[in-house]
């Protein structure tokens, strides 16, 4: 059992955010007790993986927008479809961006 969440933190990309995991089952301990995370640490870990896959993604579109205005050979059609995605990259990474701003603020404010 144990080999098999290895493979699964590794190809879901989520060792990152479950390495140092105590208590039971391999669950953070809510409470901080036992050496596990208190589950702030674990939204943390989870936040900044989240935020990791949203680059990667916004990179993803931002290659496929450049492949498009590159075989487009001077169709306005095709180029308007490129620029319309990386204006729609640019949109994401922005949003995506602002809920981040907006979590840690609250977090902020809640923590006084």
């Amino acid at each position: 059992m144990k080999n098999i969440l290895e493979k699964t933190k590794r190809i879901f990309l989520f060792e990152g955010v479950m390495n140092g995991w105590e208590g039971t089952g391999g669950l953070p301990d809510p409470t901080g007790n036992s050496g596990g995370h208190p589950i702030a640490v674990v939204l943390e870990k989870f936040l900044n993986w989240l935020l990791g896959i949203f680059g990667l993604l916004a990179i993803i579109s931002f290659i496929v927008a450049g492949a498009l205005y590159l075989t487009a050979q001077g169709e306005e059609q095709q180029i308007q479809k490129a620029k319309k995605a990386v204006t729609f990259g640019i949109i994401g990474i922005v949003v995506g961006l602002a809920g981040v701003i907006v979590i840690r603020t609250i977090d902020t404010l809640l923590r006084g």
